[in-house]
């Protein structure tokens, strides 16, 4: 039977202070308009290969492997996009495309192969990206996303969408910008930590069409400042 798993190890990436390689960015969040600031005018490009800011691809996963899953309860499989609402390994890029927008790229072939759209909004803090990501093996599925802020150097590339409003939606009230110490109270004691990230592993076992797989749940922020300056999650099922 073919594996339904979006691979951690080719979508889990540990990095220095952002997980961003200088390859890419993203994340949504809008207010209720559908004006933007000044500042996406300016910041939004055509594809030009020779910027190393353009924001298009999203930044490569890195996962420490000897990590061992300790929280006890899946973290979440659903999220909120621009009021529609996604589930992990079950909503396909396709039905975001259609309800959204968006337009999609694609790297890598096999099992390496990836699909992303990027889609950008703002808040009162500044700028972000996010992107949702479908490996191979997902079967066109959103089988994760990474949002994170945008710095002040980044551009976005013109194949990125905005968000018209509702942003982005998680449970647990996470969001960019919240505290760190808001983070802990409401996940509770991380899988593993330092000063610019922490990151929540879940696994349990379950069976699909009578078949044995694990399934994983990994939450990773990345936080600056003592805020929440990037937030990666997936959920994927192995066998």
């Amino acid at each position: 039977m073919r594996t339904l798993l979006f691979s951690l190890a080719s979508i889990l990436c540990l990095s220095g202070s952002l997980w961003v390689q200088p390859k890419t960015t993203h994340g949504p969040d809008c207010s209720g308009s559908e004006r933007w600031p000044a500042a996406f005018a300016q910041n939004v490009k055509q594809s030009n290969s020779h910027s190393h800011d353009l924001v298009w691809e999203p930044p490569e996963w890195n996962y420490p492997h000897e990590l061992k899953a300790s929280v006890p309860k899946e973290m979440f499989s659903t999220f909120g996009l621009s009021g529609y609402n996604i589930v992990f390994e079950e909503t396909s890029m396709q039905s975001v495309q259609k309800h959204v927008g968006g337009k999609a790229g694609k790297k890598g072939d096999a099992g390496d192969a990836l699909e992303w759209l990027c889609f950008y909004g703002a808040d009162t803090a500044g700028r972000w990206v996010i992107w949702l990501e479908s490996g191979e093996i997902n079967g066109g599925s959103v089988g994760g996303f990474q949002w994170q802020r945008l710095s002040n150097g980044e551009v976005l590339d013109s194949r990125c969408h905005a968000l018209a409003g509702g942003g982005v939606s998680l449970p647990w009230s996470l969001r960019l910008g919240a505290k760190k110490a808001e983070v802990i109270k409401n996940l509770g004691a991380p899988t593993s930590s330092d000063t610019e990230r922490l990151i929540y592993l879940h696994e349990h076992k379950s069976r699909i069409r009578g078949e044995p797989f694990t399934i994983s749940n990994i939450v990773v922020i990345d936080i600056r400042n003592e805020v929440v300056w990037a937030i990666r999650a997936s959920k994927t099922s192995s066998s």
